[in-house]
């Protein structure tokens, strides 16, 4: 199978310029930005820093709330993309203790996740539109620029083979992972425990839906409503709407203990869920698995079909 690159006379031939200043975020996260950014530079010379994610979007949370007498709170991290110019670059800071300690935060400072990856990895990811890099490009800000390499625009098309080449990797992850938890949330009801059961429902339920969106579009959407996620899946099959009809008040019933599984199931005294609804659910599981498969396997094959040409 062909390996389609950057370089290739067919791939993008511009430069990408990103973002440099996140201004929307308050002063003392851009001075914590600024300490990162020395902290990074005064151990390692590397290509560029890249901010992504929630602090990125400018959607980051920080909450604290209290529930049964327990303090609960939640500050979003700060996602980070390192840059490298080759592989032992990026094996050095990978393993940086000395960096790791460097970047941990002040007792009220916001928690650092960074990934290390070299130009020539970031440029081919963009090449071939992976969503993950695809979105740092859209949404990242460059908070320092070496100036050695440049970030590619990315193609608007991809090859026919390397979406059948993507759509079967895609499909083979996304599908493993999602039977995984589904046959563990099976284990689990059996054993009695119905909330963890729930929880690992919605996480099947989720994945099944992404292998869905991924085969057939490349992207993963940043969801985790349920309602959102199925309308999404019902626009290349409308059979998924009626899955989980929103019909009479059992049925929104069963759905809305599906979608509050994600957070509640977890974290909510109050989240109650009975062995027959998570045997109806699991029924319903069942169904939307074997129609991904379905509309996935349709996909691969019309993908084949079209590399073929």
């Amino acid at each position: 199978m062909m390996k389609y690159s950057y370089k290739d006379t067919r791939g993008p031939t511009a430069w990408y310029r990103m973002k440099t200043r996140p201004k929307h975020l308050p002063p003392r996260k851009q001075y914590e930005l600024k300490k990162i950014v020395e902290a990074v530079r005064a151990r390692h010379d590397v290509e560029m820093i890249i901010l992504f994610g929630s602090h990125a979007r400018g959607d980051w949370v920080e909450d604290k709330y209290e529930e049964d007498h327990i303090t609960y709170e939640y500050r979003s991290d700060f996602d980070i993309l390192i840059v490298t110019a080759d592989k032992g670059d990026e094996r050095d800071i990978a393993y940086d203790n000395d960096l790791k300690a460097a970047l941990q935060p002040g007792r009220h400072g916001t928690r650092i996740n960074y990934i290390v990856h070299t130009i020539q990895h970031v440029n081919q990811m963009l090449a071939e539109r992976r969503f993950f890099f695809m979105d740092i490009l859209k949404e990242g800000y460059m908070l320092h620029d070496a100036k050695r390499y440049k970030l590619v625009r990315p193609p608007k098309e991809l090859p026919p083979e390397v979406m059948l080449r993507h759509a079967q990797e895609y499909f083979q992850e996304w599908m493993e992972s999602a039977d995984d938890f589904f046959e563990t949330a099976q284990e689990t009801i059996e054993k009695g425990k119905s909330k963890l059961a729930a929880f690992l429902l919605h996480q099947s339920t989720e994945r099944y839906i992404t292998c869905l969106l991924l085969v057939h579009t490349g992207y993963r959407p940043k969801e985790h409503d349920m309602e959102k996620l199925i309308q999404q899946a019902a626009g290349f099959e409308h059979r998924f709407a009626a899955i989980f009809p929103n019909d009479g008040k059992q049925e929104k019933h069963l759905f809305d203990l599906l979608r509050r599984a994600y957070v509640d199931a977890r974290y909510s005294k109050s989240y109650r869920i009975t062995v027959d609804e998570l045997n109806t659910l699991t029924e319903r599981l069942q169904h939307l698995r074997d129609i991904v498969e379905m509309v996935c396997q349709e996909k691969i094959a019309e993908l084949a079909s079209r590399s073929a040409t």
